[in-house]
């Protein structure tokens, strides 16, 4: 009897170690290389399950050689219950080292879920080795 106890009392307690590393993480980053996109778009997966919460966006990235200024990018989101929307905005410039530009700030989703993120940079050339969002939960709620 004793030794059922302790082996429940056990389980719960690797139980509650486990179940906070389930949650969603406060942010996430990923780059996808040139090669790997589809018909020059770049398509991230992005898990946006709290509804409460504000999310901040950038995105990065890098050429091979020659630096690329004003680089046009048509940006369209894909809500998890299939709505969507579309605008272009502009990264000011991508150099050898990488850059980060902040795309958006204080982002509240409408929906939980996995958001897609679709990318086509436009009249960029073959310098240009992908590009990569990264985003971050902010603290606190609406």
């Amino acid at each position: 009897m004793k030794f059922r106890i302790l082996g429940a009392l056990l389980v719960a307690c690797v139980l509650g170690c486990l179940l906070p590393a389930c949650s969603e993480p406060d942010g996430m980053e990923t780059f996808i290389f040139r090669k790997d996109a589809r018909d020059g778009v770049y398509v991230f997966s992005l898990p946006l399950t709290d509804t409460t919460a504000r999310y901040d966006f950038w995105f990065y990235s890098r050429v091979g050689k020659t630096p690329i200024s004003n680089v046009q990018l048509n940006v369209q989101w894909l809500a998890p219950s299939g709505n969507g929307f579309s605008e272009t905005v502009y990264m000011r410039s991508v150099d050898t080292r990488g850059t980060r530009e902040r795309y958006r700030s204080g982002m509240v989703p409408a929906e939980a879920g996995d958001w897609q993120l679709s990318v086509r940079p436009v009249d960029v050339g073959e310098d240009l080795l992908g590009i990569g969002v990264v985003y971050k939960k902010q603290d606190g709620t609406r």
